[in-house]
């Protein structure tokens, strides 16, 4: 069944030249993830994994997943030879997995300045076997217009798993695909988050998210809200004059539903009242899974 994607991809330097027959990229590459609200999407809750040098513009792909009911499935690109083929063409891309390749019919991502390059866009869904082979293997192989393409894997475990679980989140029963595992809501399998991590973007949130209160009650929505955590999680309303308002205790498991509005946060917090991560509701989310691990904060 053809799958689809789009995105954008900045890629430094890499394709100046002609590409060999087995091009591989800086074993030095890392994947990285974020989670943040994008002012150039209406502020809509995204969250990106970035493949490429840390501390450097090299940058070799690219996955977004953001929040709200016209959004769709997550978006992975990968840069590759695409032999000057228009915006938009059709194009297909090999994975070659340790169970075997795995194909995807995508489309070309054209350069559109001297300092972009051209790549390959696809649209595995969340519950796609391909991203549980770009969390188990060191290397990934994979293949474009003849053209075989190595890249590392470090960090990709952590970021996707992450990246997964805040897709899951944002479209929850929107995902068009999800029916043969059920929704976010449904029982669908969630992501492993890995355990024992020194730090969760996740996290940030409660940064990001620190300042903001409740401003007006203009677009209403039905919020469940999720404990997929391994702990205790308070469920807190940040108020108008911005201190928060417990409105529910959820032990591992257990759900909370509240009618709520898009400008009005919510906080999450462990047993001692830490915060552990923060969620602002999204035009076209319903559900929003608690996932965010408890935090060391030191003697409390």
């Amino acid at each position: 069944m053809p799958r689809f994607a789009r995105i954008c991809l900045c890629l430094a330097g890499f394709f100046l030249f002609v590409m060999p027959a087995l091009a591989q990229f800086p074993p030095d590459m890392v994947w990285s993830y974020s989670q943040y609200n994008d002012p150039g999407n209406k502020g809509r809750m995204t969250s990106t994994i970035v493949i490429g040098v840390p501390e450097t513009d090299h940058v070799v792909g690219r996955a977004d997943c953001f929040a709200g009911s016209t959004a769709g499935l997550p978006v992975l690109e990968l840069a590759a030879e695409t032999r000057n083929a228009a915006q938009g063409a059709v194009t297909g891309i090999e994975f070659f997995a340790d169970a075997g390749p795995i194909f995807f019919e995508g489309t070309v991502k054209a350069p559109l300045s001297e300092e972009d390059y051209p790549g390959v866009r696809i649209r595995p869904d969340m519950a796609d076997p391909i991203w549980q082979v770009l969390m188990r293997m060191a290397t990934m192989t994979y293949r474009v217009n003849g053209i075989d393409i190595k890249i590392p894997l470090n960090g990709s475990r952590q970021a996707i798993s992450a990246f997964l679980s805040d897709c899951a989140a944002y479209h929850g029963q929107f995902n068009p695909n999800s029916n043969a595992q059920g929704g976010v809501d449904q029982g669908g399998q969630q992501p492993v988050i890995p355990a024992n991590q020194p730090f969760d973007p996740r996290w940030a949130t409660c940064d990001q998210l620190a300042n903001e209160v409740s401003r007006n009650s203009d677009v209403p929505v039905r919020m469940t809200f999720i404990n997929r955590s391994e702990g205790f999680r308070a469920v807190y309303w940040i108020g108008f004059d911005g201190q928060p308002r417990e409105y529910a205790a959820l032990n591992p498991g257990e759900r909370f539903s509240i009618d709520t509005y898009m400008t009005h946060p919510w906080m999450f917090t462990d047993g001692p009242g830490n915060c552990i991560e923060m969620f602002m509701p999204q035009p076209g989310v319903s559900v929003f899974n608690i996932t965010a691990p408890n935090r060391d904060f030191g003697p409390e």
